[in-house]
């Protein structure tokens, strides 16, 4: 029986981000055998190929990171594609899963593990907090393909928010991967993004009615019979008078009850001036047919 305890380990888990690989071990004089039955008795946890780190519970956004830290650690060579290569110039992510971590080499063929995609380097790279990344246009381009337009607009709308990049920047990466496949989802995902969105969930709602075929305009002014600006309203159906308040937001956090009285009270001002307000939730957006029924609803009730 192999004698493991987890201050065997200790020294090994005080490295950068608590990662150690296969050879850190060796070189400490720990040998695969015990590597093994530490990972078996869950005194220590496999990251991907090679690098371990501690147990323990690890939310999404935390899982990237080790894993992308871990891949890195791990090859050398590799560059971080795609989701977490936008993680890692700090734009959030739309419900994007954690696995499988995307890296790129140079090899020819994409290669897959339990834990990474591995795909061809086919761009130069940039430093960022994580390490090497393909800069943020060509990432958000990737994101986009590989999970879809409502999360690649999401992360678009974020990053030429922030000013972390433009639309000129997205057009010009779109044109170095034109004819790779699904690129038109990122095409379709430049043409849909608004910088003036606020957050994720209302990116996603617009993405959700641009793609029922609803034409949509972000951060709409309310105005009253005299001119005078009242409100301002994540999104309105343009050329109608039905607007939606994205719910997900945390607005209220500092108000208490205060806060929420006054947003009722703007939110009636809104409706004396004939509007329809309909509110979405971060639930909603998993379910895009209850806010395009409610859209085409209050239409019809307004017709």
């Amino acid at each position: 029986m192999i004698d493991v305890t987890s201050d065997l380990f200790a020294d090994l888990l005080r490295l950068p981000d608590g990662l150690f690989t296969r050879q850190d071990a060796v070189r400490a004089g720990v040998r695969d055998r015990v590597i093994a039955a530490a990972v078996h008795r869950r005194l220590i946890v496999r990251v991907c190929r090679g690098v371990y780190t501690s147990p323990g519970p690890l939310t999404v956004d935390e899982q990237r990171h080790l894993v992308a830290r871990a891949a890195l650690r791990s090859y050398e060579d590799a560059v971080l594609v795609g989701a977490p290569a936008v993680a890692a110039h700090g734009i959030p992510l739309f419900e994007v899963p954690a696995l499988p971590g995307d890296i790129a080499r140079p090899i020819v063929r994409e290669a897959r593990t339990a834990q990474l995609r591995i795909r061809p380097l086919r761009h130069a790279s940039v430093e960022t907090d994580w390490g090497p990344a393909t800069d943020l246009p060509t990432s958000l381009l990737q994101l986009t393909m590989d999970h879809g337009i409502p999360a690649g607009i999401a992360s678009i709308d974020a990053a030429l928010h922030t000013g972390a990049t433009d639309t000129d920047a997205l057009q010009a990466a779109l044109g170095e991967i034109a004819a790779w496949p699904r690129s038109s989802r990122a095409r379709c995902a430049i043409a849909w993004s608004d910088g003036r969105a606020e957050s994720l969930g209302e990116s996603v709602t617009r993405a959700i009615l641009r793609g029922a075929g609803y034409r949509v305009d972000s951060q709409v002014r309310i105005a009253d019979g005299d001119g005078v600006v009242v409100a301002r309203v994540d999104l309105g159906i343009e050329g109608t008078h039905v607007l939606l308040e994205f719910d997900g937001k945390v607005k209220y956090t500092d108000g208490g009850p205060d806060a929420l009285f006054r947003e009722k009270k703007r939110e009636d001002r809104i409706r004396s001036l004939g509007y329809v307000v309909i509110r979405v939730t971060w639930a909603d957006l998993f379910h895009a047919e209850r806010i395009v029924r409610a859209v085409r609803d209050a239409l019809a009730a307004a017709a």
